[in-house]
């Protein structure tokens, strides 16, 4: 499941959240997850984490979202 924004800062600060909450410490696991960009739209996904919700849009896959999905 992922999160989705038109606000990439929104989807940052959702980052920072579990990467501070998860107590990440920078060497051995550096970031939560990388935002991902929509190939022909507006909009920023990020994966969600099951225990930190948020008030975000949902959605549960990326297929479509890149420009080729053989992911």
């Amino acid at each position: 499941m992922y999160y989705i924004s038109e606000n990439r800062e929104k989807l940052e600060l959702y980052a920072m959240l579990v990467e501070k909450s998860e107590r990440y410490d920078g060497v051995f696991t550096v970031k939560w997850a990388n935002i991902v960009k929509h190939k022909d739209q507006n909009l920023y996904a990020i994966l969600k984490h099951d225990k930190y919700p948020a008030d975000l849009e949902t959605l549960e896959d990326l297929h479509g979202w890149f420009e080729s999905d053989l992911i």
